[in-house]
């Protein structure tokens, strides 16, 4: 069943906004039944959006086209119990990072893949360790080279640095450490460097506990080429999670505790969905974009305002 609420689009600027029209509907494809929060999302085809979630080291996929989507179960993650960043790195593989998750920190932290082009005698898709990272703490956000996609970039939230890990081979080295990725001192939310995608020469990367949405200049290999690019500072008390960018170049950030930020190449800043204090989304966390105008966003769920009602993780469909 699809659910469609109306959602005001407003301009980001200062402490205040000026109101839009009323530019699209938020439809919410999926929620699951029980809590399971769902941390980040990949779209592996335009039936099949991958979903990982803090569910006990669970992958699942839904149709995000069907009439009434319903989550099956992909994968359990062997030594997890949540996994993070997902991303494609072979026709039909993916590699995606878990480990036993704690406070702000993470120990076992792995870095799998799960091959859908090979599957087991149950017709299962191969799941694989690509690479344990046991100097990692919190891996987040994770990008393929577009030169080399079996070799990821990772953002480790606590260290405030980039890992590289070749998939095929196992090797693992911290390629790129900056203060631009580091928690900034006396933050509650002790993460630093989150989301990261890499597009045309560039790691875009956002920071939640420091606010900002920046990039970094790389090498075809992930090294450092330059230095960092801070391209839009949220306002105090804003929180940004994982993000993707559009083919015209905008990027779509998930903007704590309901929204999502429309972010233009030169800073300018809007809201597609919601504003600084909304609840049109419930914690949203990852953004994935089928074609142009339309994304799909996910969220954590959890308790809005003083109520007693706990949300569980949902799938959005909002228009861009």
């Amino acid at each position: 069943m699809r659910f469609y609420a109306l959602l005001p689009v407003l301009v980001a600027g200062g402490t205040s906004a000026t109101p839009l029209p009323v530019a699209s509907s938020g439809v919410q494809l999926f929620n699951f039944s029980s809590y399971i929060d769902i941390e980040n999302s990949y779209l592996r085809s335009e039936t099949q959006l991958l979903l990982t979630t803090f569910d006990d080291g669970r992958m699942y996929q839904i149709n995000p086209l069907a009439e009434n989507p319903q989550a099956e179960l992909i994968l359990k993650a062997p030594g997890a119990t949540a996994l993070n960043g997902v991303v494609r790195i072979g026709a039909d593989k993916f590699a995606f990072s878990g480990g036993v998750r704690g406070n702000f920190m993470y120990t076992n932290e792995t870095l799998y893949t799960v091959d859908f082009g090979h599957t087991n005698s149950s017709g299962a898709p191969t799941v694989a360790i690509a690479a344990t990272l046991p100097d990692a703490v919190f891996l987040n956000g994770i990008s393929a080279l577009p030169a080399s996609p079996h070799v990821v970039l990772l953002a480790d939230s606590n260290l405030g640095c980039l890992w590289r890990v070749d998939t095929t081979t196992g090797a693992v080295d911290k390629v790129i450490t900056d203060p631009a990725f580091a928690i900034p001192a006396n933050v509650t939310t002790r993460i630093g460097i989150n989301g990261l995608k890499i597009r045309e020469g560039y790691a875009y990367f956002t920071n939640t506990g420091a606010g900002v949405f920046g990039r970094i200049p790389i090498t075809e290999t992930g090294e450092r080429a330059g230095d960092v690019e801070i391209i839009r500072s949220a306002a105090a008390g804003i929180s940004w999670d994982d993000f993707e960018i559009a083919a015209d170049g905008n990027a779509y950030i998930a903007q704590g505790p309901g929204a999502v930020l429309r972010v233009t190449p030169d800073g300018q800043a809007s809201f597609a969905v919601g504003s600084a204090n909304s609840t049109a989304l419930i914690g949203p966390t990852s953004i994935s974009i089928p074609r142009p105008g339309k994304a799909y966003v996910t969220t954590r769920g959890g308790v809005v305002g003083s109520g007693t009602y706990q949300y569980s993780g949902q799938v959005f469909e909002i228009s861009i």
